[in-house]
């Protein structure tokens, strides 16, 4: 009996180091979940204005030979999948990994030539454990994720994608919906696909159809000089994306964890509170027999 009580007394004890554990990681998921989504917040309007700026170059400039506007007959599809660096973080990894296999899997089947890129050491594993060729892996960018990771990032595959060989370009990833969900998504990031001018806030969109803007030294230098800024910020939006949900999905799988280490202890202690409380009356009993039969 003694040495049953040590060990769920040991038991209790690692339990509840594990829920140490699971509450730290807990809270700094939730910091780093609000780090990346102001984040977020902040570059979606710069994202959003050099969009429109884009666009607004685009409608005074010849650009019927720029080649990121020009989708190639033939070539095969460049995916990039973004998964995370560290585990603990629930069915984020899977889910993203399954999703993107699957679309990979579709493409192959349809007779179309797919090359990967992944970022993030989850998905460089996971296509390697699949015997499936990986271009090339960028780990560790989403756990230190800065804007000049995605313009790099962005100015190597405008590079693959000029080079020839591939008909387009797309990212699959997780995107954060809201605080409570999150959805796989595939994201055409070349050829580019100019959408109709948004303007960027209540005073642009009153002018917009009044202002006839005057482009120096001319709207193609202008579109030039934009277009590298645009898909960069791009990239960090879809990169911020990815970081934001699998935070979001760590701090909830630590916050199951902590909930079930709490279950746990108390169904622990009440054990052990019964096995103390038995050996207390075993121990009783025997005093009492042993009174009585010397009485006797």
């Amino acid at each position: 009996m003694a040495g049953n009580l040590i060990v769920l007394r040991r038991r209790i004890k690692s339990v509840k180091n594990t829920q140490k554990l699971t509450r730290a990681m807990k809270t700094v998921a939730a910091a780093k979940l609000r780090r990346a989504t102001t984040e977020l917040k902040k570059s979606r309007p710069y994202r959003d204005k050099i969009a429109y700026l884009l666009q607004q170059a685009a409608a005074g400039a010849a650009l019927e030979t720029q080649a990121l506007l020009q989708q190639p007959e033939q070539g095969a599809v460049l995916l990039v999948v973004v998964a995370g660096d560290k585990g603990l973080c629930g069915a984020f990894n899977s889910n993203v990994l399954k999703n993107s296999e699957a679309y990979y899997r579709k493409l192959t089947a349809d007779g179309q030539a797919v090359s990967l890129i992944t970022v993030g050491t989850k998905a460089s594993r996971y296509f390697g454990k699949k015997n499936i060729e990986v271009k090339k892996s960028h780990n560790g960018v989403i756990s230190r994720l800065q804007f000049a990771d995605a313009g790099n990032l962005a100015a190597e595959l405008q590079e693959l994608f000029l080079s020839g060989g591939f008909k387009s370009v797309e990212f699959a990833f997780s995107e954060f919906v809201s605080a409570s969900r999150q959805q796989f998504s595939i994201s055409r990031l070349f050829p580019i696909v100019l959408e109709p001018a948004a303007a960027a806030d209540a005073e642009e969109e009153a002018s917009a159809e009044k202002v006839d803007y005057i482009f120096e030294p001319g709207a193609a230098a202008l579109f030039q000089s934009l277009l590298p800024r645009h898909i960069s910020a791009v990239v960090y939006q879809i990169l911020l994306q990815s970081s934001a949900a699998e935070q979001m999905a760590r701090m909830v799988a630590m916050d199951l964890a902590t909930r079930n280490a709490s279950d746990m202890i108390r169904a622990l202690t009440l054990l052990l509170n019964k096995m103390r409380q038995a050996a207390i009356t075993n121990e009783l009993l025997e005093i009492i027999t042993a009174t009585e039969a010397l009485n006797k």
